[in-house]
């Protein structure tokens, strides 16, 4: 409310986020001093690996992917910010730099905050910090199952496991008679799941010739889930 009111949001991304939500109102009301809106534009960087880091942002609408660049020269995408509310950036907040980059898929909206701000309101509020490591495990069992989809698993159990995650993370905002919009190129998709472009088509047709999904160029129209998901964890 100390806002102008041409700038004040109706409603507060910090009420409705997973990791947010539970703070008290003094705390969020302390953080939301520091908020401000950006937009970005599809395939803009929010940041580049190596850069300052100097924001924490909150995902308002679209999606983000966040990946770092391989010594080949290769991208190795390790994170899709996708449900509003979600933080990027949020494990480099103690780093001088970005370990990874952070690029817009479509049109994106994020409230963001300066780490230095940031850590002055956690400063008066230690729940904040609690929010922030909460987040913080949350994104590292991520990345733990994914690399271990990458060593454990083959090309079609890491495909199905991906479509399994889109169902879960998509079904409030683009589910619809279970057609999952998937913005990822098949390039990125490939590098994503740690296989060639090749063997992801090949495995794209395995399962749809199966019967267990659709294909369009806007995404996967899942038909059988329950084969997916028994397939993504080696049945």
């Amino acid at each position: 409310m100390d806002k102008p009111a041409d700038i004040r949001c109706a409603s507060c991304i910090m009420d409705t986020s997973s990791y947010f939500k539970g703070l008290s109102v003094q705390a969020k009301r302390d953080l939301q001093r520091s908020l401000s809106l950006k937009r970005f534009n599809k395939r803009e960087s929010l940041y580049k690996e190596g850069d300052i880091c100097s924001h924490l942002y909150i995902l308002l609408s679209g999606e983000v992917k966040v990946y770092k660049t391989l010594a080949n020269g290769k991208s190795q995408i390790h994170k899709l910010a996708q449900i509003p509310g979600d933080l990027i950036a949020c494990d480099d907040l103690y780093m001088k730099s970005h370990a990874s980059s952070a690029e817009a898929l479509n049109d994106v909206s994020v409230c963001y905050l300066k780490c230095d701000d940031l850590r002055n309101s956690a400063g008066r509020y230690s729940e904040i910090t609690e929010t922030l490591m909460y987040a913080m495990s949350c994104n590292l069992n991520a990345y733990i199952r994914h690399i271990a989809n990458l060593g454990q698993k083959n090309a079609l159990e890491r495909l199905a496991s991906y479509l399994v995650y889109l169902q879960e993370t998509h079904h409030d905002q683009y589910l619809k008679n279970s057609f999952l919009r998937d913005l990822l190129s098949r390039v990125e998709l490939a590098d994503m799941l740690g296989i060639t472009q090749r063997t992801l088509i090949r495995s794209i047709k395995q399962l749809e010739s199966d019967g267990y999904i659709g294909v369009s160029k806007q995404g996967f129209l899942i038909i059988d889930l329950k084969s997916l998901e028994e397939i993504s964890v080696g049945y």
